[in-house]
């Protein structure tokens, strides 16, 4: 709880007294915390858990054992802003060395020249691939990523209004909402006025279209807006062309293609890069390499422009920290696959995807998409898509994101064999036949 000193400006942490918790239990209608507890479990108040015997290491050792038995291997067509890629072997043997595993975050940050190196060749691999001129040590999410760029936009321009894209990840739109009004910020869909701070796209978009964004650009800097186009799928960065070539001021996106495995919600990784004049409004901290006294190459954070370390009121953000052991991972998995291992990722993803697409086509799914796509398309199923959904489950196959009236978003990366297309293929057939 805060409360003010004796210098209203500070403002300092003390426990919360009797008094304080009585006045919130009343205004919440009940009479202490053990009755506040009790309404979210009622079952647990006086009753003993119903608990087998303790087992012995070895015992809990083959009962996990014959749990994991009953797990399915399904092979994934799902997509939507998290993909199943690829990791290298090597990545889990580095990464998971002790000195990088149980570091936190450099905070005497130059005795740590190991992780400030790789986060400085983290920030290097983000601007190739992105075409930017600086990025920052990595965000906690491509959606945060995305709502400190609205933040950040509104701060270098003085507006207070941003325009967003039809075709966004809805869930990096709830957490731009989020943001947005924390800090008075008006969203508006695909209207650019006088008061516009920025431009948000998506590209590939949520339904996979890939377009030109240059008119968008164009458009946002006639209005004295900034462009920022969001990129949730990066290994597309492989084969098409860069934000920064078609106009962006601001790049953010999701790096967990990068060698972070799928989980349930994360972690994952943001990546946010910025031109140059916007270098003093980026979010977080940015490393850079110089030399000491004697001539020695050595890491620093350049950059930390948060208010633990300025003024709060010059604070850009309240980013305490980046995502350092994630953002290790995909800089050794982009040092690992090189420039020719993540463009043969990229294409045979695309291969993937259109092939697939051909196959459905021909047995009555409409493709909705209206532009090219990468890994990533929408379909029409000519039958219930719940149903379609449900028998591909049966033969261990993810078969897409049901987006309601029959409309599933599938996608392809490398890790879908020739086998699993067919197996998807011959599942969509088996249904088609049936009354």
């Amino acid at each position: 709880m805060l409360r003010k000193g004796k210098d209203d400006n500070n403002m300092n942490y003390v426990p919360t007294t009797k008094q304080d918790e009585k006045i919130m239990l009343e205004k919440i209608g009940v009479k202490s915390i053990d009755n506040l507890v009790d309404s979210f479990h009622p079952t647990l108040s006086n009753e003993s858990l119903d608990l087998p015997p303790p087992l012995t290491e070895m015992q809990l050792m083959q009962h996990m054992k014959n749990l994991s038995k009953r797990n399915k291997i399904m092979r994934y067509f799902v997509g939507a802003g998290s993909y199943n890629h690829y990791i290298p072997s090597a990545l889990n043997h580095l990464v998971m060395r002790g000195e990088f595993l149980t570091g936190y975050t450099p905070y005497q940050a130059e005795i740590n020249q190991g992780t400030l190196q790789a986060i400085y060749e983290f920030q290097s691999f983000i601007c190739l691939l992105t075409g930017m001129d600086l990025a920052n040590a990595s965000m906690y999410d491509g959606a945060s990523a995305l709502a400190e760029a609205a933040l950040m936009s509104a701060s270098y321009t003085g507006r207070k209004q941003i325009s967003i894209g039809n075709n966004i990840h809805p869930q990096y739109i709830e957490v731009l909402k989020t943001y947005c009004e924390a800090a008075d910020i008006e969203i508006t869909m695909n209207r650019v006025t006088e008061e516009t701070a920025c431009v948000m796209t998506q590209n590939p978009d949520f339904y996979g279209n890939v377009d030109n964004l240059s008119y968008i650009s164009e458009r946002a800097h006639k209005a004295g807006a900034l462009s920022v186009t969001c990129v949730v799928e990066p290994t597309s960065l492989a084969i098409i062309e860069p934000p920064g070539n078609y106009g962006a001021d601001i790049v953010v996106g999701e790096g967990q293609s990068f060698g972070i495995p799928l989980n349930f919600g994360g972690p994952y990784l943001g990546f946010l890069a910025v031109r140059d004049y916007l270098l003093k409004k980026i979010p977080g901290r940015i490393c850079g390499m110089t030399h000491d006294s004697m001539g020695k190459r050595g890491f620093v954070l350049t950059l930390q422009a948060r208010e633990q370390h300025i003024r709060r009121e010059r604070a850009t953000s309240n980013i305490t920290t980046n995502v350092a052991l994630n953002a290790l991972a995909a800089t050794i998995y982009l040092a690992l696959m090189g420039r020719s291992g993540l463009i043969r990722v990229a294409k045979i993803s695309y291969r993937n995807a259109h092939f697939l697409q051909s196959e459905l086509s021909a047995l009555g799914f409409q493709t909705l998409n209206n532009s090219p796509f990468y890994n990533e398309f929408l379909v029409k199923t000519p039958k219930s898509s719940k149903k379609i959904l449900a028998n591909l489950a049966r033969q261990e196959i993810c078969g897409g994101l049901d987006l309601g009236d029959d409309r599933l978003l599938i996608c392809c990366t490398e890790m879908n064999t020739a086998q699993d297309i067919y197996d998807f293929v011959s599942a969509v057939a088996e249904i088609q036949q049936t009354a």
